[in-house]
């Protein structure tokens, strides 16, 4: 009795877990434009940049109009005010879109990027 009970608690524990992690999650929006489909967020817009490796994507911060397949992700070492990783998880070639607040003018040397807002 006792090892079952230790063990539901550890499985309601996870899944409460995994149900508040969610919950933090920010609710970003999507925005249209002749050139470009983007997002924003905090009073800020991030436009694609360039794709990019899905080993670059951080932690989960949001998902882009309540669709939890549409995820948001921080760019491992840099401010989540300049960049942020777009993966839409689809199952089908599963690739990351890197993003760059329209405002931000420093980039990195190691990327690159062939649209013409950039």
């Amino acid at each position: 009795m006792g090892r079952k009970f230790i063990i539901m608690v550890l499985c309601l524990s996870v899944m409460i877990t995994g149900c508040s992690q969610k919950k933090n999650l920010e609710n970003m929006s999507s925005i249209t434009t002749e050139d470009y489909m983007g997002i924003t967020w905090n009073n800020k817009t991030y436009i694609p940049f360039c794709a990019i490796s899905n080993s670059e994507r951080g932690k989960q911060i949001g998902i882009v109009d309540g669709d939890e397949d549409n995820q948001i992700y921080t760019y491992k070492g840099h401010s989540k005010d300049e960049w942020l990783i777009s993966f839409y998880h689809s199952g089908l070639m599963d690739n990351s879109m890197l993003l760059r607040e329209i405002n931000v003018t420093h980039i990195p040397d190691n990327l690159n990027s062939e649209y013409k807002w950039n």
